[in-house]
């Protein structure tokens, strides 16, 4: 995988030429090409990069009587967008120079004529940056590596300034607290969730996260940093709220992930809550399931149905049947809990937490318990799981800032392939600066 994508590129253009340098403007918004050029792997002074050669893309489709190399495009430049995958060091060589910019403001500007050089800047995850390319005669390329900065400071680095909006926007709740539940081998798509539902969603009133006994220390440090906001309650905490309903679950929830999971929502506080799994992003506002929650005990963004499979697993292979709540996804959820406890943890004693996959156990679970409350499936158009609907562009192609397809959930569930911590750190200036975009 590229470190950086072309995600826009302009026709040639002629440049104004003297004494060997370029000393026209670029023309930054000049006309684009419908087709985008493709890096490919290249070796510049021993070090692996990936190059654009631009003869070979403006010669292509051409037929020459002879070898004759061709597409020198003699004094023309292209302007091209590079966007970022993480934070490090752009290292990069250009023949001839180029001029490169950062949200209008010129990091690097070299207009002379030469062969391929080396230079260098400093780059973010998610940086977008404009490049000025110019040509003068003879070969015309362009090629980079990016060295990355280690996965925890690129990481506090992405996220750390959106603290202050975070504690602001906690500061005027407009809906019940938030839990969330996780393994912590991706910090930052943790906090990309997290983030995300607070600056873009709502604001809970209280946000209390669990699985410490699952976060390694790298990831513990992260956290801390970044989640200075959130309660996050020890699991020996929530291992003797366990004990005090059933001590025989105690074993059970601390050996599977998913009965654990189901702990964390149904056995502690508090009983109204909204719940989040951090392979979730939210783009934008939740008013729709904030107004259904106040007629309804339950609001999930949906799956498919999978009542039979449910009903079949919790009440018996004879006592199929169908269930209101059949395709309830447990990723995204507000509940206002009024069952019992104890007959909750009854429940799940009562099969084995290995009878079936561990989603099907979790998910078949909450859609018999609660099949008879009132509730409420959100649309799949706006709480969108790419998992049956895909995702036009791709997991990191889709366009997140603009959001053009109205998607007020984006559920990465059940994919072999999600947003890791590059990809992560790379989103999050899209889906962070929503709002900002929005009033530009």
């Amino acid at each position: 995988m590229t470190p950086f994508d072309v995600i826009a590129c302009s026709w040639p253009r002629p440049v104004e030429e003297a004494g060997a340098q370029w000393v026209s403007d670029p023309e930054w918004d000049a006309p684009r090409m419908p087709q985008l050029p493709q890096f490919h792997q290249h070796t510049v002074e021993h070090q692996p990069c990936w190059a654009i050669d631009w003869r070979n893309v403006f010669s292509q489709g051409l037929r020459f009587h002879s070898h004759r190399r061709s597409g020198e495009m003699r004094c023309f430049h292209v302007v091209f967008t590079l966007r970022i995958h993480d934070s490090g060091k752009l290292v990069f060589w250009d023949d001839d120079g180029c001029v490169i910019r950062r949200d209008g403001k010129v990091l690097h500007e070299d207009r002379k004529c030469h062969a391929l050089t080396r230079h260098e800047i400093n780059v973010k995850a998610g940086d977008c940056l404009e490049i000025a390319h110019w040509q003068y005669h003879g070969d015309w390329m362009w090629a980079g590596r990016l060295e990355a900065q280690p996965g925890p400071a690129a990481t506090l680095e992405v996220f750390t300034p959106y603290l202050a909006k975070i504690e602001k926007a906690l500061r005027q709740p407009n809906g019940p607290p938030l839990k969330m539940y996780f393994g912590g081998s991706s910090p930052a798509r943790t906090a990309l969730s997290l983030y995300s539902m607070i600056l873009n969603g709502y604001h809970p009133s209280a946000v209390h996260v669990f699985g410490d006994y699952q976060w390694n220390e790298e990831s513990q440090k992260i956290f801390a940093e970044l989640l200075p906001f959130a309660d996050v309650v020890p699991t020996s905490k929530v291992l003797e709220q366990i004990a005090a309903i059933r001590p025989e679950l105690v074993e059970i929830a601390a050996a599977h992930w998913h009965v654990m999971k189901l702990c964390v929502g149904l056995l502690c506080d508090p009983n109204e809550y909204c719940f989040l799994d951090d392979d979730m992003f939210i783009l934008g506002p939740v008013n729709d399931a904030l107004d259904a929650f106040k007629k309804n005990n339950l609001v999930y963004a949906p799956d498919a149905d999978y009542s039979h499979d449910y009903s079949g697993i919790w009440e018996g292979a004879d006592k199929k049947r169908q269930i209101g709540t059949g395709n309830i996804n447990t990723g995204l959820y507000w509940l206002r809990n009024r069952h019992k406890r104890a007959k909750i943890a009854e429940r799940l004693l009562a099969l084995p937490a290995s009878a079936s996959a561990a989603w099907q156990w979790e998910q078949g679970f909450m859609a018999t318990e609660f099949e008879d409350d009132p509730c409420h499936a959100l649309p799949t158009q706006r709480y969108f799981y790419p998992y049956f609907d895909g995702l036009p562009g791709g997991l990191t192609g889709y366009d997140y800032g603009m959001n053009p397809c109205g998607f007020t959930s984006v559920h990465f569930g059940g994919l072999a392939e999600k947003p890791g911590e590059a990809g992560a750190r790379m989103l999050a200036a899209q889906l962070l600066n929503r709002r900002r975009r929005r009033s530009a």
